[in-house]
C-alpha cells in the first residue's frame, strides 16, 4: 500500500483547465485569430492574436464565447479577469487600454473599432 500515490480529485489540472479554454475559443480561433493560453494554477494570460490584416469584430457571437470562457474561468476559482487590448483604428494612432472583464463587455460603441490583440489575464 506505500507504493500508491495520492490522486486529488477536487483539485482542477492547468492543462486542463487551459484545453478548456481553446476549446471554447475555437470559434474566434476558426476565424482567423490564434489563441495561445499559459499560466499556472494563480493566473492564466489568454492570447488572442491576429498575424494578419483581419480586425477582430466584437459582435454578439464573440461576446458570447467570451463570455462562456470567463464563466468556466470562475467556476475554475479565477474570480478576476482583465483585459487588455490593442486598438488599430484607421486614420489615427493605435491604442492601448486595459479594462476588467464586465466593463469590457459592457463598452458599447465596439461598432466600427478594430481590435487587433486582445490579452485576458485571469487570477
Amino acid at each position: 500500500m506505500r507504493y500508491l500515490k495520492t490522486y486529488k480529485i477536487f483539485e482542477s489540472n492547468t492543462d486542463d483547465v487551459m484545453q478548456t479554454v481553446k476549446d471554447i475559443l475555437l470559434p474566434i480561433s476558426d476565424m482567423g485569430y490564434d489563441i495561445s493560453v499559459t499560466g499556472d494554477n494563480e493566473n492564466l494570460v489568454i492570447r488572442v492574436v491576429s498575424w494578419v490584416d483581419q480586425s477582430l469584430l466584437i459582435t454578439d457571437e464573440v461576446k458570447e464565447e467570451f463570455m462562456r470562457m470567463r464563466d468556466y474561468l470562475q467556476s475554475e476559482g479565477y474570480n478576476s479577469i482583465e483585459v487588455l487590448y490593442h486598438l488599430a483604428t484607421p486614420g489615427a494612432i493605435s491604442s492601448r487600454d486595459i479594462k476588467e472583464f464586465d466593463d469590457f463587455m459592457k463598452f458599447e460603441p465596439w461598432q466600427g473599432v478594430k481590435i487587433q490583440n486582445l490579452l485576458f489575464v485571469a487570477k
